[in-house]
C-alpha cells in the first residue's frame, strides 16, 4: 500500500523519487523514476532533518512541518511523518513545488496509516 501511495508522487511532472525513511536513515519504502541513490538520500535526509529540528528547538520556533532545499537542478522536499519516520521527495528543476506540497498534505494521513 505504501509503495502505491508513493507512486502517486511520481505521476507529478518533474518528481523523480519519493522515499520514506526512518529517523535512523534507513529506507522503509521508495519509488524512483531516475538515477537516485535512495539509501544515501535516506541517510542524508535523516541527518538534515535532525539538524533543522535542533535549530528550531534552539530558536524556540516550534515543530518543523517541511523543509525545502532549493538546488540548481531541482528541489528536495523533506517532511516529518512521525517521531520515527520522514519523507523525502526529489524533483527536477521547474517543478511545481506548490503541487508537491499540496499532494503531501493531502496524502500525509494515508502515508502514516500505511506505515
Amino acid at each position: 500500500m505504501l509503495k502505491q501511495i508513493l507512486g502517486e508522487f511520481l505521476k507529478l511532472d518533474g518528481v523523480t523519487a519519493a522515499v520514506v525513511a526512518g529517523r535512523d536513515g534507513f529506507v522503509i519504502e521508495s519509488v524512483v523514476a531516475g538515477d537516485v541513490d535512495v539509501e544515501a538520500l535516506g541517510a542524508m535526509a535523516s541527518t538534515g532533518m535532525g539538524t533543522s529540528e535542533a535549530m528550531s528547538d534552539e530558536l524556540g520556533k516550534g515543530e518543523m512541518n517541511q523543509m525545502l532545499i532549493e538546488l540548481e537542478n531541482g528541489p528536495i522536499l523533506l517532511s516529518p511523518l512521525s517521531e520515527d519516520e520522514l519523507i523525502a521527495i526529489v524533483a527536477n528543476a521547474n517543478v511545481n513545488v506548490g503541487r508537491i506540497r499540496y499532494e503531501l498534505k493531502k496524502n500525509r494521513d494515508r502515508i502514516i496509516a500505511a506505515l
